[in-house]
């Protein structure tokens, strides 16, 4: 909050659960940019009378209930639900991603509040359509087989060909990808019943074949031809670098990055076989057609580096 402008602003997750009267919001002028706001019940009203912007959900809790809140990427067993130690009047609010790793049977919450995406196993229809309260979002719902050990990766996560097969594992196991999955080098067999990639899936071409029938997508699945190098965070390319390629890559390229002005269009085509892009680019406009014609995926933008 910014004491001279009597404003709340720029943040994902505004928890006003622990607020017991309407004076605690009176020094508040403005909300703007939130992702959402939790509020009880009671303070509903006092609330929507402050002047909001870009306030994406608004989201009343009953009063005198004990909160929990969880937000972000949040991963849970089934069981976690049922809230078997937890008080009977308890509420759960989960602000982000929620991804359930096995059935659920019981939701133990007297109230069970979702802000975002639930992902959960085949078999947890029934226990999730009853004990949901209210939910801004959508629910998916993944294959899943009885006694199944789920092997869990979240994140940006790297794996060979030869991880694949599982060694030391057992047929029956899951794979579930949560975040970037990319997979490098050639898929000769591939050791889990069934992978799950819940964010977004890189994986060779040539193992298309290989993966069939095993892999359900509830993101984007993308099949490279080159070799994949990975970059996260900012960083800027200049022309030197792609002059020391010494074979067609495939950039991977998460964040937010600044391609210069030495970079022609002929030699970034030379070099760069596909790219994917999650996050932004900043290009000399006579660049742009050239990166937008090698983007075989892409959540995010590229643009001219004279835009505003």
């Amino acid at each position: 909050m910014h004491d001279t402008q009597r404003e709340i602003r720029n943040v994902a997750l505004l928890d006003l659960t622990g607020a017991t009267a309407a004076e605690t919001l009176d020094g508040v002028s403005r909300i703007a940019n939130v992702a959402a706001i939790l509020v009880p019940e009671s303070l509903l009203g006092r609330l929507m009378s402050i002047p909001m912007e870009h306030v994406a959900a608004t989201v009343p809790v009953p009063d005198g209930k004990p909160v929990k809140v969880m937000s972000g990427q949040v991963l849970m067993s089934g069981e976690a639900l049922a809230n078997a130690d937890g008080p009977a009047d308890q509420v759960l609010v989960v602000s982000g991603q929620l991804v359930i790793t096995t059935p659920v049977h019981r939701v133990g919450y007297s109230h069970f509040i979702t802000i975002g995406q639930v992902v959960a196993p085949v078999g947890s229809e029934t226990a999730l359509g009853a004990g949901l309260t209210r939910m801004s979002g959508q629910v998916t719902y993944y294959p899943y087989a009885p006694g199944a050990t789920v092997r869990v990766l979240s994140g940006t996560t790297r794996l060979t060909g030869a991880e694949l097969a599982n060694p030391g594992g057992q047929p029956t196991d899951m794979l579930l990808g949560v975040g970037q999955l990319i997979i490098t080098g050639a898929v000769e067999s591939v050791g889990y019943q069934h992978i799950v990639a819940v964010g977004q899936l890189l994986a060779p071409k040539l193992s298309e074949a290989a993966l069939a029938g095993r892999l359900t997508a509830l993101g984007q699945i993308v099949y490279y031809t080159a070799n994949p190098r990975l970059f996260e965070g900012k960083d800027s390319f200049s022309g030197g670098f792609f002059e020391l390629l010494e074979e067609p890559t495939t950039l991977v390229l998460y964040g937010n990055f600044v391609f210069e002005d030495d970079v022609s269009p002929e030699l970034l085509k030379r070099t760069v076989t596909e790219i994917v892009l999650n996050g932004t680019v900043i290009a000399p406009r006579a660049l742009v057609p050239m990166l937008q014609l090698l983007t075989v995926a892409r959540n995010g933008r590229i643009t001219t580096d004279d835009t505003e």
